[in-house]
């Protein structure tokens, strides 16, 4: 892996994809280049993540680091395929097998093991806590609860969610790596289950895909989490034993994110939680 200029030849295509943080573009025949905007430092982030990854057939290859215009890039492999939330917007009836899919690749990223450069997903949930706008009942419940919670050396996507999952005709990619972390993997998946509970869907959703969503992700949720938790317990995996006050601590640091939307279900799912915590 080299970080250089972009090369002789290698024109910038037409945009595919474009987030908060970066933009994709194609990138000669069989590679995109996401480049990332002024102010954003993800790139790095999300290089060494790919870079643990490497072989592993579950995310897309990390070709090149490159600059273009100043801006940081990332030149990927290609991947053919829809993502995962597009699917199930076309082809509801696949929602069991996808949620399935949506579990075997979280389970096949936490068996890497995370660079040690990665930050720790205690530390980054604890910033996160400590900048949410939460009444401080609440917010030393989530880091007292947080506090108590081991450390680990797994690979965590930290944004795990159908999204950001390319499905194709032999193969998933997990995409979209900036917020890797190392950690156990119970903390990974209790950000994804939050996801799939109770995220709002992105603005300019339409009525009836938000319809749609509603309607099915209850199944979807409770589908990847009973696939990801049999399977884990498979082998020499450990259990999700864990996972409820991983839950608490990923909604208490979800609210830092000021969804609207979302507030008044998190503070409600942390108020029952503070609360069975104090009467048991």
């Amino acid at each position: 892996m080299t970080d250089s200029a972009a090369g002789e030849g290698t024109g910038l295509g037409r945009r595919i994809g474009a987030g908060r943080e970066a933009e994709v573009y194609a990138w000669g025949d069989d590679a995109v280049v996401k480049l990332y905007r002024p102010g954003y430092a993800g790139h790095r982030t999300e290089a060494a993540a790919l870079a643990a990854l490497d072989g592993h057939h579950i995310a897309p290859g990390l070709v090149d680091v490159v600059h273009h215009d100043g801006r940081p890039g990332l030149v990927l492999e290609r991947v053919v395929g829809e993502d995962m939330l597009t699917l199930l917007m076309r082809q509801p009836w696949r929602v069991l097998g996808l949620a399935r899919a949506l579990a075997g690749a979280h389970l096949a990223i936490h068996d890497v093991r995370a660079p040690a450069d990665l930050p720790d997903v205690r530390q980054v949930l604890a910033a996160r806590i400590e900048a949410a706008a939460l009444p401080r009942a609440l917010q030393g419940f989530a880091l007292r609860t947080l506090d108590g919670l081991p450390s680990g050396d797994r690979l965590c996507h930290g944004d795990y969610h159908p999204g950001n999952v390319m499905v194709g005709a032999d193969r998933v990619s997990v995409i979209d790596w900036p917020n890797a972390a190392r950690g156990v993997p119970e903390a990974d998946h209790a950000r994804a289950i939050l996801l799939l509970r109770w995220a709002d869907p992105l603005p300019g959703t339409s009525l009836v895909a938000r319809g749609l969503t509603a309607a099915g992700r209850s199944l979807l949720a409770s589908t990847y989490t009973r696939a990801y938790a049999r399977d884990r317990a498979r082998g020499s995996r450990r259990s999700t034993r864990q996972v409820e006050p991983w839950l608490v601590a990923n909604v208490a640091a979800r609210l830092s994110e000021g969804i609207e939307a979302e507030r008044p279900k998190l503070i409600g799912v942390l108020t029952r939680a503070r609360h069975e915590d104090r009467t048991r």
